[in-house]
């Protein structure tokens, strides 16, 4: 094992945010971290990394760890703010120091290099030292190399081993104007491609052929990269492939379900649409789209700023049930949506807030705040018929309501 300190005798050349951020988000960490009374926070998923540090490392960009590698890291205590990184003969000290905003920078070829990083940087005995590990989250170092270093650090340094998945979960529910900015791009560039697929997309077209198709659009609109590409046809209805990849199987006449996202600068979008091709869509199909849409409707009118997510759920049911349809639940809860961001899925969701203990107030409640980022995916159902639409909009809570990031696609039943 090896261990090496760099020091900074400039600003970073390519910061991948400002200053500005990048102070945002540790202070906000600092904050979260005194509540939750961690005295030291050290985060090696990909994801936190990168939302910590900025990194633009090879590794760090990947969603998951390479074994091949020493997992990349960020501590943050209420002192330091230190971005970890390996070194070896085909890394440069260049990218630790100006790419990252971090105020310290260490190298080493092994994890359990940060035993001695978190002594150095004023962790003690009886401290508490959060790690993404526990049944929210996983660690992105190896769950064998991770046992080895949490017995380290609980009796080198004497420090205890605690689940960060509360303050990380805190710590990314509400975005800053520039994360909302960026994830606007993202939506744009979903809403534009689906525009052009209804166009494009005809009977006969394989998912697959599709699935590319709409992947192009969404680089050629503005995004990074493609998070997701579903291309989901029922045809007869005999067959129902939800949650699924394209597969390499011809569109027949029917519905078409489309659930796309594009990515930029590490955020993901996550919108849904779907047509009709070749048929029109039977009386009990109209009624049940119209109700998912009127959903989306009671959402968009009850979110604001302090209101309790509960209240907005009741709504939201309220209004399924008095149009005759059901609202099912989602591992025994009522669910409207969940949280986007630098991940498609994470905190909050639109879900009851004894759900989410790690975001109530001091009453037991979750309230919505500017800055909270959301999809519309509530499942509905209307008795006597296996039809099903997902009519998924991308939205963000302002200071006055709540915002339809890609309203430009509008909300109608597309029928070709």
């Amino acid at each position: 094992m090896a261990r090496r300190t760099l020091t900074r005798t400039s600003p970073p050349l390519f910061p991948e945010h400002p200053e500005s951020e990048h102070r945002w988000r540790i202070d906000r960490a600092r904050s979260i971290m005194r509540e939750h009374n961690i005295d030291a926070l050290v985060l090696s998923r990909n994801v936190n990394v990168f939302y910590a540090t900025g990194s633009r490392f090879v590794f760090v960009a990947k969603d998951g760890p390479v074994g091949i590698a020493p997992q990349s890291a960020a501590i943050i205590t209420q002192d330091a703010d230190v971005y970890c990184q390996r070194f070896g003969p085909f890394d440069s000290d260049e990218v630790a120091l100006h790419t990252t905003l971090s105020e310290s920078l260490e190298q080493y070829t092994d994890e359990m290099e940060l035993v001695g990083i978190l002594n150095d940087y004023g962790v003690r005995r009886g401290d508490r030292v959060g790690f993404e590990w526990g049944p929210g989250l996983c660690t992105g170092i190896n769950p064998l190399k991770f046992e080895t270093l949490k017995q380290r650090i609980e009796n080198e340094v004497g420090a205890e081993v605690v689940d960060s998945t509360p303050t990380l979960w805190k710590l990314t529910a509400v975005k800053s104007p520039l994360e909302v900015e960026r994830m606007k791009v993202a939506v744009a560039a979903a809403a534009r491609a689906m525009e052009r697929v209804y166009d494009a997309i005809e009977i006969g077209m394989n998912e697959l052929e599709v699935s590319r198709m709409v992947s192009r659009f969404m680089l050629e609109e503005g995004g990074e990269g493609v998070g997701h590409a579903q291309v989901m046809a029922r045809g007869d209805g005999t067959l129902r492939f939800g949650s699924c990849n394209a597969l390499d199987r011809a569109i027949e006449r029917g519905w078409v379900n489309l659930d796309i996202g594009a990515t930029y600068k590490r955020y993901h979008s996550d919108i849904n649409r779907g047509l009709f091709l070749g048929r029109e869509p039977t009386a009990d199909e109209r009624k049940l789209y119209e109700v998912r849409v009127g959903a989306d409707e009671v959402l968009d009118r009850v979110i604001k700023p302090g209101v309790c997510v509960d209240d907005a759920l009741a709504a939201m049911k309220q209004y399924i049930e008095d149009q005759s349809c059901v609202l099912q639940e989602n591992r025994g809860v009522l669910f409207g949506g969940h949280g986007i961001g630098m991940e498609s899925y994470q905190r909050p969701n639109l879900a009851p807030s004894s759900a989410m203990p790690e975001l109530q107030n001091a009453d037991g409640k979750v309230l919505f705040e500017p800055g909270m980022m959301f999809t519309y995916e509530m499942p509905i159902r209307l008795p006597g018929s296996d039809a099903f639409f997902n009519v998924e909009d991308d939205v963000v809570v302002t200071e006055t309501g709540v915002e339809n990031m890609n309203a430009m696609i509008g909300r109608d039943l597309r029928v070709k």
